[in-house]
């Protein structure tokens, strides 16, 4: 039998909102405001927001027992919006999930001559903290979020595989679609 996801994304969005167009000045600040939790409050110009739509299954004894979850977070940027968003939506039936960071985070576009169009080839380093085992992930697309989500998606998947039972999800997302 083949591979099947313990989750599955049925939708998302990711927003920016941004008032100040300097990049240089929105890097600076970040760079004096370093250690500081501080997502989308106290004065900042900039503001990323991403909501998820996650299937999940509830209970493993039970393989129609599943759950669709909705989840709204915020972060420095569309891909950390994105992140926390499905991290905040598996968690909690994932709790180990927890322990997931992500360490590093490149893009590189594929095809120059494209220009905007061009392929966009996203790789993301992910950590367990509490066993310090490193994975990277790549996704490539023409949309630069999407190649994302679709990295990170295969790093919470990789960061499940020892803890998540057979094959199961693949069905009921056939029967419910």
């Amino acid at each position: 039998q083949g591979y099947c996801p313990p989750f599955r994304v049925l939708d998302y969005t990711a927003q920016v909102y941004d008032t100040n167009v300097d990049s240089a000045s929105r890097v600076m600040s970040k760079m004096e405001a370093h250690g500081s939790e501080n997502h989308g409050s106290g004065g900042k110009t900039s503001l990323s927001r991403a909501t998820v739509k996650v299937r999940v299954l509830d209970n493993a004894d039970d393989e129609t027992d599943f759950t669709d979850r909705l989840d709204v977070a915020e972060g420095d940027g569309p891909v950390d919006a994105l992140a926390n968003a499905l991290k905040q939506a598996l968690t909690p039936s994932h709790p180990e999930l927890k322990n997931l960071q992500l360490v590093d985070y490149k893009v590189r576009i594929l095809d120059p001559e494209s220009a905007t169009q061009a392929a966009t080839r996203v790789m993301i380093e992910f950590k367990d903290v509490e066993t310090q085992v490193k994975w990277t992930t790549v996704s490539v697309d023409r949309n630069i979020i999407s190649a994302s989500l679709n990295a990170l998606v295969d790093g919470f998947e990789y960061a499940l595989k020892e803890v998540v039972a057979g094959c199961v999800l693949d069905d009921l997302f056939d029967d419910f679609e």
